[in-house]
């Protein structure tokens, strides 16, 4: 019984989440009346304030749970936050959007629910089974999400795509994992580890095998190459708020999921504390993969979104070149690296909800999202124009902006490693050509004539939450320390 209270104590923010579901069920059936209403929307942000309340309280408890199936510790705990604000967020923003009728609204703020309890198992999981209980949790739930406009083509079409791709990364992620299992006989990181550290003349040909299908299963939630395909029609076709929260909380799960499990389960720990590190285990090409991985998702993604006349796909380009950058900090394989890919994960999901928020409010005015629909826009929503201007800017990485310092870290700590100096380089000429595409959405909103009259101004209910999201990613473009701070005690707690 003991051990049962104790486990429950850990996996007290995602109970809390579940409670919310059976809240939202409940209300839902019961109080019609509510449906739509902003009392839900609410009740969404209470619970997740609850749940980063209840993560904080064991939060320097580090220890394993469930039978070693997961593990809570400090890079459990920055996860289960981000997700949690990512879902407040989230449900801020499609409550003011247009996109989601107002008598659908309870049903998307029970998936957005499902799909954070799925996003916070991958970040947790030590154990393949609940990683893969976790990422399909997610996935299934998405799908539904890319398809909630169920009277627009597109929209139905997005849902189709996103499943097709998604069964088919299940498949090879699956199948991978069978081959891990079979090779070493156990389902938990740890024991792979050693199982595979234990083959001191290197790994066969089998073993690799399984790693590269685990990546490309894992690759699809990350909208890494090759495995990005799916990024830009399913981005355009599902409703803003959908895109909004598919472009900042399943990648960061993935992210988490793949930090883990290269680090734990491919890799060992050579180094403890601030100076954490770890090396592959003979064999298994993981460096040589992300570099390569790296340098093409970057190059992919900016390259296809220069001749983008849709925001949401310049966007979504955007994020799959955004990945590269993310890569370049997991191949270091030390703290440097992954400091500044949690960091990174934290100001980009500030910075990416509210670029993608701008693009709902200005689609919910002027019916689409092409560049031409941006005409003016500036200078009729002044404070809209200037949140575009200031995320847009720290997209790029333009210093005095929180995306400057995640790519000064990111680019820092490959220079460091000593080995591929081309790499970083490469990621700043990346930046420099976003420049290019990012410059077009703002040239379209305060440089070019608008497109037709305006008949409506910035709600305040929009105005202050894009001043929320503004705020953050300039003040910490100067003061980050507290948040570095808070990552290096992350990374101290890893286990």
């Amino acid at each position: 019984m003991a051990a049962m209270l104790e486990n429950l104590k850990f996996f007290g923010p995602e109970t809390a989440l579940v409670g919310l579901l059976m809240v939202l069920f409940l209300t839902d059936a019961f109080l019609p009346v509510i449906r739509g209403k902003v009392w839900q929307m609410i009740l969404v942000v209470a619970f997740c304030v609850a749940g980063a309340i209840l993560t904080c309280n064991v939060a320097n408890d580090v220890k394993p749970f469930f039978s070693n199936l997961a593990a809570n510790d400090g890079f459990t705990q920055f996860f289960r936050y981000l997700f949690l604000f990512a879902c407040a967020a989230s449900a801020y923003i499609a409550h003011g959007s247009r996109e989601l009728p107002t008598k659908g609204r309870s049903e998307f703020y029970l998936l957005l629910v499902c799909t954070t309890i799925g996003m916070s198992l991958m970040a947790i999981s030590s154990n393949l089974l609940l990683l893969y209980i976790g990422i399909e949790t997610v996935s299934i739930v998405s799908f539904v999400m890319a398809g909630f406009s169920r009277d627009d083509m597109k929209s139905n079409e997005a849902s189709f795509k996103y499943l097709v791709f998604g069964a088919l990364a299940s498949g090879l992620m699956i199948y991978g994992f069978s081959l891990l299992y079979g090779i070493t006989g156990s389902l938990n990181y740890a024991d792979i580890s050693k199982s595979l550290a234990a083959n001191t003349n290197g790994q066969p040909f089998i073993t690799v095998l399984a790693f590269l299908l685990v990546y490309g299963g894992l690759a699809y939630k990350i909208s890494s190459f090759p495995m990005h395909f799916w990024t830009p029609d399913v981005y355009e076709g599902s409703p803003v708020p959908v895109a909004t929260f598919f472009s900042v909380g399943p990648k960061a799960a993935g992210f988490a999921a793949i930090m883990r499990l290269f680090y734990t389960a491919f890799s060992a720990k050579t180094g403890t504390g601030a100076e954490i590190a770890f090396t592959p285990i003979a064999g298994i090409p993981i460096v040589q993969l992300l570099v390569f991985i790296s340098a093409a998702t970057m190059l992919i993604g900016n390259l296809s979104a220069l001749g983008q006349e849709s925001v949401k796909r310049i966007l979504a380009y955007s994020s799959i070149a955004h990945v590269g950058y993310l890569l370049m900090g997991l191949l270091t394989l030390n703290a440097a690296g992954m400091s500044a890919i949690l960091f990174y994960l934290a100001v980009y999901c500030i910075m990416n909800l509210g670029a993608f928020w701008v693009v709902g409010i200005v689609t919910d005015i002027r019916g689409n999202d092409n560049l031409h629909s941006f005409k003016g826009i500036g200078w009729k929503m002044p404070v809209l124009g200037s949140c575009m201007a200031i995320f847009l800017f720290s997209l790029t990485g333009i210093p005095l902006f929180s995306g400057f310092i995640g790519k000064f870290l990111l680019f820092g700590a490959v220079v460091q490693s000593g080995n591929y100096l081309w790499l970083a380089l490469l990621g700043v000429l990346n930046s420099v050509v976003s420049l290019y595409y990012y410059a077009k959405i703002l040239k379209s909103m305060w440089l070019d004539a608008p497109s037709g009259a305006l008949e409506e101004g910035l709600s305040l209910y929009h105005g202050v939450g894009l001043v929320a999201l503004a705020a953050p990613t300039i003040i910490l473009g100067l003061f980050f320390t507290p948040i570095l701070n808070f990552v290096a005690k992350t990374l101290t707690l890893f286990s």
